[in-house]
């Protein structure tokens, strides 16, 4: 696994609480596997956000075992695993140290579960309850993981983590058709899952928030999000992704997607800096 050298560190430190993503490329390259509706696992040798919002829920882990900084409200998380809830104002720094981090959407069945975590929504994690899955993180980090073998990592963690945080879980066979009904199309409309369910449309709202764990004002700005990244993967421009997401015009949709993730839509497609699997 390769870090920086005592040269690179000279140089990153130039770029120091200026650059979010990037500083590093030269010597490793971010890696994106995305899973659709599910989730994706982000690695990168070089976060530093001072603030985003994510509908998504986090864990973050790194493949070298040295911690992050993670910071929500007046608290400061230093770990090699941390647990972040869905939309927690927070920042990331991670350098040098072989970040991973999985991002959870709303339509995967464990989402709910990270809303558990207790206030500010972050959770340090012990690691050796994920120590199994040591060498795989070091591949998924260096790239060398195919997109079926990302996936099989991302559930197995997800899994694993969920198994540490503060929820009872939930039996209920409506929730989890439901959250087939969003993993096979996300964009379905409260009155086709009313059908689906057999329940009346108000019936299905509370159904809905119950067992995403967002309201459904906030599932749809995450499907404006996911819609964009989703298109954005597939090569189209911002200009066609923004009007196709629902976004006023491209500037609102870059100004939009750099509060959340620290970093522009353009980012992801830069194939000198990140390499993706899809």
């Amino acid at each position: 696994m390769q870090f920086a050298t005592s040269h690179d560190r000279r140089t990153q430190a130039g770029f120091d609480g200026a650059l979010a993503y990037g500083a590093l490329s030269a010597v490793m390259k971010d890696n994106l596997y995305w899973f659709g509706p599910c989730g994706f696992i982000f690695t990168s040798p070089w976060v530093v956000t001072p603030s985003t919002v994510r509908h998504a829920a986090v864990v973050l882990l790194t493949a070298s075992g040295e911690p992050v900084e993670v910071t929500a409200g007046n608290r400061v998380v230093r770990s090699n695993a941390v647990a972040v809830a869905p939309l927690t104002p927070r920042g990331l720094r991670a350098t040098d140290v072989g970040l991973i981090s999985l991002q959870v959407f709303p339509p995967h069945p464990f989402f709910r579960a990270f809303q558990s975590i207790p206030s500010p929504g972050v959770l340090q994690l012990d690691r050796r309850e994920l120590a199994e899955f040591g060498p795989a993180l070091v591949r998924a980090y260096e790239g060398r993981l195919t997109l079926g073998e990302a996936q099989e990592l991302f559930d197995a963690i997800v899994g694993a983590t969920v198994r540490q945080l503060p929820w009872t879980g939930m039996r209920d066979g409506r929730v989890n058709r439901l959250h087939e009904i969003l993993r096979e199309n996300p964009a379905c409309s409260l009155p086709e899952l009313a059908r689906e369910l057999r329940l009346s449309y108000t019936g299905t709202s509370h159904c809905f928030s119950r067992a995403v764990g967002l309201p459904l004002r906030s599932y749809r700005l995450w499907l404006k999000y996911f819609t964009a990244a989703d298109l954005r993967l597939g090569g189209d421009t911002l200009t066609k992704i923004a009007h196709a997401a629902g976004f006023s015009d491209s500037s609102h949709l870059s100004r939009t997607w750099q509060a959340s993730f620290g970093l522009s839509p353009s980012y992801s497609m830069d194939g000198k800096r990140v390499r993706t699997f899809t």
